[in-house]
C-alpha cells in the first residue's frame, strides 16, 4: 500500500512484494537478498548514498525479548520512503503502519498534507510506545525483590531469576543501539533527504532512545548491586552461624577442661572421696555455663 504525501510517497509492502518488484522500486538485488540475511545479531550496517539511505532493523518485544524477532527493511529515498516487513510473526510492523494512517485520519488530517520523514518518525517512535513503562515496571519488581531479600524471603530460583534479566537486558541494549544509530543518520541528513526543520523530530527520536538505553544500563548495574547484596547477605549469614557454634564451643570448653582433669583420678585427688563431689562438679559447671552465658549476651555475642 503507498500513500502519496506533500513532499514524497510513504509505503509499505512484504519482503514477497519487495521481491517480485524491486526492479520497479529502483532497488538492487544486493539489497532484497541482504533483508534476509543473518538474524541473530541486531547491529547491522547503515547504508547511506546519494540516493538512498537503506537499513534493517530487527525488533523484539519488551514483555518477550527472547521470543521470535521480526525485522523491518526500510529504503529511504529523495522521494519516498519504503518500509518492508521482512518478517513479521505477529502483524506488528503491519498494525503500526495502519495505526499511523488512522491517526492522520483522527487529526483530519489527509495524509497528502504531511511529508514522509514526519510519517517515518511517527512509525519509528511508535515501536518504542509502550518500552517506558515496561522497562519501570521492571525496575518495580527489582526493588521488590531487593524487599523480600532484606526481608530474608528469598525464593531458591532468585540467581536464575537475576542472570535472566542480565540477558535480557543485555539484549534489549543491543535492541536500543541499532535505533540510535539509524536516528543519528536521520537527524544528521548528509543526503539531504529530509527539510532541515523536520530533522528535528528524528533527534527526538534519538534522544528519547538514548534515555531509554541509560535506563536499561542503569537496570543492569542495579543487576550487579542486587547479586552482591545477595552474596553479601549470605557471607553475613555463614558469619552468624559460624559466630554462634564458635560461642557454644567457648562455653562448653571449660566443662571440657573440667572434665579432663577429674578424670585425672589421681590417688590424692581429694574432691574424689568428698561426699558431695559430683553435686559440687555440677553445680561448678553450671554456673561457668551460666556466667559465659551472660557475658557473651553482655557483649552481644548471642
Amino acid at each position: 500500500m503507498f500513500y502519496e504525501m506533500k513532499k514524497g510517497r510513504i509505503g509499505y509492502i512484504t519482503l514477497e512484494e519487495l521481491q517480485d518488484d524491486y526492479v520497479m522500486y529502483g532497488i538492487s538485488k544486493e539489497w532484497v537478498e541482504a533483508c534476509t540475511g543473518n538474524m541473530s545479531n541486531f547491529r547491522s550496517d547503515i547504508h547511506v548514498s546519494r540516493d538512498l539511505i537503506f537499513t534493517l532493523l530487527d525488533l523484539i518485544q519488551l514483555r518477550d525479548v527472547f521470543g521470535e524477532k521480526d525485522r523491518v527493511a526500510l529504503f529511504i529515498k529523495p522521494d519516498y520512503c519504503l518500509i518492508v516487513a521482512v518478517k513479521d510473526s505477529m502483524g506488528r510492523i503491519r498494525t503500526c503502519f495502519e495505526e499511523i494512517v488512522k491517526y492522520y485520519e483522527e487529526k483530519q488530517q489527509s495524509l497528502d498534507e504531511a511529508v514522509f520523514e514526519r510519517f517515518l518518525y511517527r512509525f519509528l517512535d511508535h515501536l518504542i510506545l509502550d518500552d517506558r513503562i515496561i522497562l519501570e515496571n521492571m525496575e518495580f519488581h527489582m526493588i521488590e525483590l531487593e524487599m523480600q531479600m532484606l526481608k530474608e524471603r528469598i525464593h531458591p530460583g532468585f540467581i536464575n531469576d537475576i542472570l535472566s534479566w542480565k540477558r535480557e537486558l543485555m539484549t534489549i541494549w543491543n535492541y536500543y543501539e541499532q535505533l540510535i544509530d539509524l536516528g543519528e543518520v536521520l537527524r544528521d541528513n548528509e543526503s539531504e533527504f529530509f527539510l532541515e526543520e523536520n530533522t528535528k523530530k528524528f533527534a527526538i527520536f534519538t534522544q528519547r532512545i538514548e534515555r531509554l538505553s541509560e535506563n536499561v544500563v542503569r537496570l543492569k548495574e542495579y543487576t550487579v548491586q542486587l547479586r552482591e547484596t545477595h552474596d553479601a547477605m549470605l557471607d553475613y549469614n555463614q558469619n552468624n552461624i559460624m559466630k554462634f557454634f564458635t560461642v557454644i564451643t567457648t562455653i562448653f570448653l571449660p566443662l571440657t577442661l573440667i572434665v579432663g582433669w577429674y578424670g585425672m583420678n589421681f590417688q590424692y585427688m581429694p574432691e574424689l572421696t568428698w561426699r558431695y563431689g559430683y553435686l559440687g562438679v555440677i553445680v561448678l559447671s553450671v554456673i561457668v555455663v551460666v556466667a559465659l552465658i551472660i557475658a557473651f549476651k553482655r557483649h552481644r555475642l548471642l
